[in-house]
């Protein structure tokens, strides 16, 4: 039996979605005006949007790193986030060595092989791109990570690397412009403590917002418009700027692009937004037959249910007693 020997390698871009959609309607191309193809997008857009609140898309959610400042109780979070899964503070046990230092590059020696799993850029001018590389004989060299911050004067960037392999020799190296910095921080055996998340009127009751701590404790995430934020308690002090918080973020799904563009969801989401999409569409364009919305609706709901159904990872779940009011 011959086998086409690839996955996921058809491309199924907007236009696609929005042909197979209007074909369930059963549309005839010459019905099909650029009027209704604005309209397939703004659905398709809406119906995307709304995913966001019907739990997290396993491709959405992302771990993100921030640093932290004397006296800065508000982090503002990445343009597109919806809600914390997790936050942490994060402190690591710093790895030091014999630096060697030019206008793009640091280079570190250590006397045995080290692993060096964070880094973290405290820049004295505009960040520039960055490649992270390591060596055993200062010969050879190998990409570990390459990184495009973007930050000012001032600001700190931090980085969680391939921990897979010591080396003698690590370094970080401009791949353009000077590598202008206050220090570079390199870091190994993170350790993390569970910040506790509170509502609104749970913060505001606190009796001092401005108390400040090397270590935060809890935090309120203020869900604005746009960059939502976290405004923690305590605030961090100086004892704190090398930590980090590190967060586990729902964001949305990427925009409707061109009719070209693909649209950013996995091969098992497809016949869903299809079908969806299909059954929205029933309801915006007088030339569909209305008999036809109530089985589109079926449709619909049912790709979406199965694909629900399988947006987990999968692991075992221990469902434990609680036993204490017997053992007393």
């Amino acid at each position: 039996m011959a086998f086409s020997n690839t996955v996921s390698q058809t491309t199924f871009n907007t236009g696609r979605v929005i042909d197979n959609a209007f074909r369930r309607c059963k549309l005839t191309a010459e019905q099909i005006t650029s009027e209704y193809i604005d309209i397939a997008k703004d659905q398709l857009y809406l119906f995307l949007s709304d995913l966001a609140n019907q739990g997290a898309p396993l491709w959405c959610i992302e771990k993100q790193i921030y640093p932290l400042y004397d006296g800065v109780g508000d982090v503002t979070t990445t343009d597109g986030t919806v809600d914390i899964l997790n936050a942490n503070l994060r402190y690591l046990q710093e790895v030091t060595g014999t630096n060697f230092d030019t206008s793009t590059e640091r280079k570190v020696y250590f006397t045995s092989p080290t692993f060096v799993t964070s880094v973290g850029i405290f820049w004295s001018a505009a960040s520039v791109p960055l490649i992270f590389e390591r060596s055993d004989d200062d010969i050879t060299w190998v990409t570990v990570q390459t990184e495009t911050p973007v930050a000012v004067a001032g600001e700190k960037t931090w980085y969680d690397l391939d921990s897979s392999v010591a080396s003698t020799y690590f370094r970080v190296r401009a791949t353009s412009g000077t590598l202008s910095f206050d220090t570079i921080y390199l870091g190994n055996t993170p350790t993390q403590i569970p910040l506790a998340r509170l509502n609104r009127d749970d913060y505001t009751n606190l009796p001092n917002l401005f108390f400040q701590s090397n270590r935060p404790l809890q935090y309120w995430f203020d869900r604005q418009v746009n960059n939502p934020i976290m405004h923690l308690w305590p605030v961090p002090n100086d004892g704190a700027s090398t930590y980090q918080i590190v967060l586990w973020r729902q964001r949305y799904i990427m925009d409707v692009g061109t009719m070209t563009q693909e649209l950013e969801i996995p091969q098992r989401w497809y016949e869903a937004i299809v079908a969806n999409l299909a059954a929205k569409l029933a309801l915006e364009i007088v030339e569909v037959d209305g008999a036809m919305i109530p089985m589109l609706d079926a449709k619909a709901a049912q790709a979406l249910n199965i694909a629900q159904m399988e947006e987990r990872d999968n692991s075992p779940m221990m469902i434990a007693p609680n036993i204490a009011m017997y053992t007393r």
